[in-house]
């Protein structure tokens, strides 16, 4: 049976007695029922996780006990950010959680043309929240060691004055003549996602005057969450860890 692993934003240290932040607790004892003396895992962010023992149970606290440390990491040694155009809540989830999974070091939600869902600044921060609780459920549940950056929705527009000349960006654009195999090998990649629409032509236009490289995943046209995972599922089995 797999040892249930949770995030904890807290200094961590072997042999350490700590009690279990609210949300850890919730989760840990309120959800799945965990009972004194059970092992779980606890980790960070800064790299590694501790196995811990349910030591003290009360009816809204825990305490554990951290009895080792595994110094191990399952981050990707590519650098890969998403930009990805906003879509509707339920599909934005599924494209953030599964570019978790798979490796994502940073994300980043864009405001475009053809992007159905809009947001103001009163409801950023909510956003950004949700977004952040998402991720780190993704990294519980894939055995991830660091968060993803999540960062605040900008404009395309602002988006192409922060470009890094030390990332190569690549954008899907279906009439293109090349694929992901004609990416060179790179450490540092970010990839570009339309909305449902697509991005116009005008905003494709400018990612590729800006330097960003088109590609194709081909004939068939694919949902945008359905493009994101499918391109950073390629590019990790291409240039990271992903393995066949």
């Amino acid at each position: 049976m797999r040892i249930p692993r949770f995030y904890c934003p807290l200094e961590l240290q072997l042999g350490q007695t700590l009690c279990l932040p609210e949300a850890v607790f919730r989760h840990a004892v309120q959800v799945l029922r965990l009972q004194l003396g059970e092992s779980l895992v606890l980790f960070n962010g800064q790299g590694g996780e501790y196995l811990a023992e349910l030591i003290e149970l009360g009816k809204r606290t825990a305490s554990v006990r951290l009895h080792s440390f595994e110094p191990l990491s399952r981050e990707s040694p590519l650098e890969l950010s998403l930009v990805q155009a906003l879509l509707k809540p339920d599909k934005m989830d599924f494209a953030l959680q599964k570019a978790v999974e798979l490796g994502i070091s940073d994300f980043q939600p864009l405001l475009t043309h053809r992007s159905v869902v809009r947001t103001d600044q009163e409801k950023i921060e909510k956003k950004l929240q949700h977004w952040q609780a998402v991720a780190l459920s993704a990294c519980e549940q894939s055995g991830r060691t660091h968060i993803p950056k999540i960062h605040p929705p900008q404009t395309l527009s602002h988006y192409l004055t922060t470009l890094s000349s030390t990332t190569h960006y690549v954008i899907l654009a279906p009439d293109s003549q090349q694929d992901l195999r004609t990416i060179a090998a790179t450490q540092k990649l970010a990839v570009l996602i339309g909305p449902e629409g697509g991005f116009s032509d005008q905003e494709l236009e400018l990612c590729l005057a800006a330097g960003m490289q088109g590609v194709t995943l081909g004939a068939r046209i694919l949902r945008a969450e359905t493009a994101s995972t499918s391109v950073l599922a390629i590019l990790q089995l291409l240039h990271g860890d992903l393995r066949v």
